[in-house]
């Protein structure tokens, strides 16, 4: 299953069972064998049992009905390339082209981020647009951050890739309120929420040191 990303210099590894997934997500299907891909939604699952993905019409589909591992299945979430070997356990045509995957029992995971990430509920300030709202960093790294805020409070359609906009937040291990440049990277919306990943530039030292500090406390949580 090595080669079911191109990985470029990126290290790959794999996991069982997490997905790292979430409803409405954009999955890319192939059929194994074959050269073309299709885009499909998830829709559905249960753990452990099956997936279900809104899909198009897909020529030679039914051909690999119960055929074991026939399918490739790829998406991207935070950051990282997911891929997984998948039967199709099933499909139906109305009133929805819906097709029914085995739940994977390896997956295969590429970090695109150079930093690693972790979780975190940080109170934050965005400026941005000449306005300024309140929210929280989601995860953080030395390079970057997400961050979340509530999009009645102003949509993100007014948000560009490549904009700059400034944090003003108390990182974890400082008690000052620290000012922080960044450029937004991507944006998604759900249900009333606005999500920004965010790519930091020109942090001073000591402040890169307090999340350095963090990350290692959070990886050392995750070993143990």
């Amino acid at each position: 299953m090595s080669r079911m990303a191109e990985t470029g210099n990126q290290a790959v590894h794999h996991q069982k069972e997490h997905l790292g997934v979430e409803l409405g997500i954009t999955l890319r299907l192939q059929l194994r064998g074959a050269k073309d891909t299709w885009k499909s939604t998830l829709v559905g699952m249960v753990r452990d049992r099956y997936l279900i993905a809104e899909i198009p019409s897909i020529p030679g589909l039914w051909v690999k009905l119960y055929q074991t591992n026939n399918i490739i299945v790829r998406y991207l979430h935070n950051g990282k390339v997911y891929g997984f070997y998948a039967t199709l356990m099933g499909a139906m045509n109305e009133p929805f082209h819906l097709a029914f995957l085995s739940y994977p029992e390896n997956i295969e995971v590429v970090n695109l981020r150079k930093f690693q990430r972790a979780p975190c509920m940080i109170p934050a300030l965005i400026s941005i647009n000449g306005a300024s709202h309140e929210g929280v960093f989601t995860d953080v790294s030395e390079g970057g951050c997400s961050f979340l805020f509530d999009q009645s409070d102003s949509p993100a359609a007014g948000i560009s890739v490549g904009e700059e906009v400034l944090f003003s937040t108390r990182v974890i291990g400082s008690s000052d309120v620290q000012s922080i440049k960044a450029t937004v990277r991507n944006v998604r919306l759900a249900d009333k929420r606005t999500f920004i990943g965010t790519q930091f530039h020109d942090l001073d030292d000591n402040l890169l040191q307090s999340i350095r500090t963090y990350m290692e406390k959070v990886g050392n949580l995750d070993t143990q």
